[in-house]
């Protein structure tokens, strides 16, 4: 979902209009991504987003682009791909999947786009309804509002809660931070760093931090107004900086809090912060059980445990999951 905002902010700008904004809004079978996925298609200039892996989105491109130049508003394309005749004559997607992909035309910033802004500002949520009507001979498709309530009986909703993106706090900035900080902005989320060595924590090593504050340990944390979606892992490499760092965070109870070091030195600190190891959340030593050596690799590592685990997810292979990826 982090695509709706970057999609957001482009809206603000004069320049993008007429535009068209394609939006996943119904799935049946098995697809690329979940309903809500959404992109961007200017007459002129880049799309911002994807609905599926690539497959899709040219043949969307061409019918926005068209939609844009026509006296319409909106068009409703179906892709089906649970034939197999559909991967020699068809898209090709390989996913054996119905889906339906709304594509509206804009001629002026919609009033969500400014809300989901403020979602990333004041870290609160909204509710996107994308409506379209089923009617005799066809379906006339409408689109994306702030939520509106209840739908009428012969409206289809697509309710979307939009939710701040996921915020990653780093305590240490050493080298071994930077790809973990660039992981994390890859994904959409937004990060933080804290050291309380200036000539770690400069934003010329951090270019896509959202800050990098050189502060001493003991007042790191509470530099940070914590929510439900915001993690940390500490990594500064010091006894005496990661002490009282847990001594704060711990009771926080966070959503994920990982410690980077030896099993022996994740439980010593524990116990010199004055809490016993079956009664707090650590993930000591942080991250999974990827192999691998040097810093991109404890990056990924650590990524892919907080991923799994704020999602959910065992982390096992894919080819051993009995559901269905995506729960629809």
């Amino acid at each position: 979902m982090n695509e709706v905002f970057d999609i957001a902010r482009h809206l603000g700008s004069d320049a993008v209009y007429p535009c068209a904004l394609a939006t996943l809004v119904k799935v049946e079978g098995s697809s690329y991504r979940r309903r809500g996925a959404r992109r961007l298609i200017e007459a002129d200039g880049p799309a911002i987003g994807a609905i599926s892996g690539g497959c899709l989105e040219s043949d969307i491109d061409v019918h926005a682009l068209q939609l844009i130049s026509s006296t319409s508003t909106s068009i409703l394309k179906t892709y089906d791909t649970t034939s197999e005749n559909d991967i020699l004559w068809g898209v090709g997607t390989g996913c054996h999947g119905i889906v339906h992909v709304l594509i509206e035309k804009l001629k002026e910033c919609p009033p969500w786009a400014h809300a989901v802004q403020r979602v990333k500002i004041h870290r609160n949520s909204v509710t996107l309804q994308t409506r379209w009507a089923q009617r005799p001979g066809g379906e006339a498709v409408l689109g994306t509002s702030l939520a509106m309530g209840e739908s009428p009986d012969a409206t289809t909703l697509l309710d979307q809660v939009v939710l701040p993106p996921r915020r990653l706090v780093i305590f240490g900035a050493g080298d071994d931070a930077i790809p973990l900080n660039g992981l994390a902005n890859q994904l959409g989320w937004e990060t933080k760093i804290f050291d309380p060595r200036p000539a770690f924590a400069t934003k010329s090593r951090f270019s896509g931090a959202d800050s990098v504050e050189c502060q001493p340990a003991e007042i790191a944390a509470s530099r940070i107004d914590w929510d439900d979606r915001t993690v940390a892992v500490i990594m500064t490499h010091h006894y005496r900086f990661d002490l009282p760092l847990l001594k704060t965070l711990l009771p926080l109870n966070l959503p994920y809090l990982g410690l980077l070091g030896p099993k022996q030195r994740g439980e010593r600190l524990i116990a010199d912060a004055g809490f016993s190891t079956g009664d707090i959340t650590l993930h000591s030593p942080v991250g999974l059980d990827l192999g691998g050596d040097g810093a991109e690799a404890i990056a990924l590592a650590i990524i892919s445990e907080i991923q799994a685990h704020l999602n959910e997810r065992p982390a096992t292979p894919l080819r051993e999951r009995q559901q269905p990826i995506h729960d629809h």
